[in-house]
């Protein structure tokens, strides 16, 4: 089964599909590659995956009708505000935090949004990405210690999905039973925590972004 998602009516693949008898869906002509996740661009391989796109699509219409009223609980308003300010103060640089692997390709669209939209007429903050704690032994000490032009937004999933708990091991090899019976989120989220405190006391500002959980919604 072959399912193209191209032009409506011009280009190279919209006439190959054409004349191969493909299905294709459309990429709207008014809408930028960076902004066409919620097109079929994005939808079509992420119904695919067999994630709810209607719920996820709920979601995304609610944040809209939410974010454009200018209100003191606006988090995007926030958001956008506390950015600037940091950005007048010298803070060049932002780094997307997560602390679960599957963040990865979240943090990568995050870096594409934002580099094609700020990036423009020599001005802009430069946006990066890690994933803690795999990425906190290589680039930790710069965080920690290295220029002061960077701030970090730290993404927290409060409600994760896994339930995973540590075993204990009765020889206790690597002299880690005392988390033994904890859940893998709480010692994820207090590694968060610590971390936190640590890049803060270093000089360098956070901001925690708290999701209820990863539904599609």
């Amino acid at each position: 089964h072959i399912f193209v998602t191209t032009d409506k009516a011009r280009g190279t693949l919209k006439k190959f599909s054409t004349e191969a008898g493909y299905e294709t869906f459309v990429v709207p002509d008014d809408v930028g590659g960076r902004y066409s996740v919620l097109t079929a661009v994005g939808l079509l391989p992420i119904a695919v995956a067999g994630i709810d796109i209607d719920s996820m699509m709920q979601g995304a219409q609610d944040a809209m009708q939410k974010y454009l009223n200018p209100t003191k609980d606006n988090e995007a308003m926030m958001y956008a505000t506390i950015r600037n300010a940091l950005y007048r103060k010298g803070y060049s640089t932002e780094i997307l935090v997560g602390y679960e692997p599957y963040m990865l390709m979240l943090n990568e669209w995050w870096k594409q949004l934002y580099g094609e939209s700020e990036g423009k007429d020599k001005k802009g903050i430069f946006p990066a990405s890690v994933i803690f704690s795999t990425d906190l032994h290589s680039l930790g000490q710069y965080v920690q210690d290295g220029r002061r032009n960077l701030f970090e937004t730290v993404i927290s999933i409060k409600n994760p999905g896994s339930e995973f708990v540590i075993p204990e091991d009765k020889a206790n090899v690597d002299g880690l039973n005392f988390i033994s019976g904890k859940k893998l989120d709480y010692v994820n989220k207090t590694a968060m925590l610590a971390t936190l405190i640590a890049h803060n006391d270093g000089g360098v500002p956070n901001i925690l972004l708290e999701l209820e959980d990863r539904s599609p919604y």
